[in-house]
């Protein structure tokens, strides 16, 4: 491996992470039943994947630049997102520019959905109701926390 590309293979194994992590809470959900509990879906959704990709870079990827770790969070949390946020406007039948209906319509478990999609039609309404306002700026917070706090620990403290 050369030098130039270990930075981000390191950095695509901690979004690998992420992402798996978030995937397993989302699947578990779905698969143990826990649709309506929508609050602490989101609040899972928030923590403990950015929470396991913290651990990842504290441990794995040490003496590296505030840049990398602040890629390693926001680069998930914002993909995240806007893939939710795309993918409730094309399933609701919303345009994706008329942001303030697609949220809405996100968060009220939408009744009108796009036709054809039979399927998906029983989990998403229920899977993404979480997604509000809040989640974006409480999701965009926790990669700022998160980046603040591995760079400060790594500067006091040698692991």
């Amino acid at each position: 491996m050369e030098k130039p590309y270990k930075n981000f293979y390191k950095l695509c194994l901690g979004w690998f992470i992420i992402l798996s992590i978030y995937l397993l809470i989302v699947f578990i959900v779905i698969s143990g039943g826990f649709l309506r509990a929508k609050n602490v879906l989101g609040i899972l959704l928030l923590v403990f994947p950015y929470t396991v990709g913290a651990l990842y870079y504290l441990f794995f990827c040490r003496g590296k630049s505030k840049t990398f770790y602040a890629l390693g969070f926001f680069v998930p949390s914002i993909t995240e997102k806007i893939i939710i946020y795309l993918l409730s406007a094309y399933i609701f039948d919303i345009n994706p520019l008329y942001i303030t209906s697609v949220m809405q319509i996100t968060t009220d478990e939408g009744s009108h959905m796009r036709q054809g999609i039979n399927g998906i039609g029983t989990y998403y309404p229920y899977v993404f109701s979480f997604f509000s306002w809040s989640y974006v700026v409480v999701g965009v917070l926790i990669p700022i926390i998160m980046t603040i706090f591995i760079v400060r620990l790594q500067k006091n403290v040698d692991l």
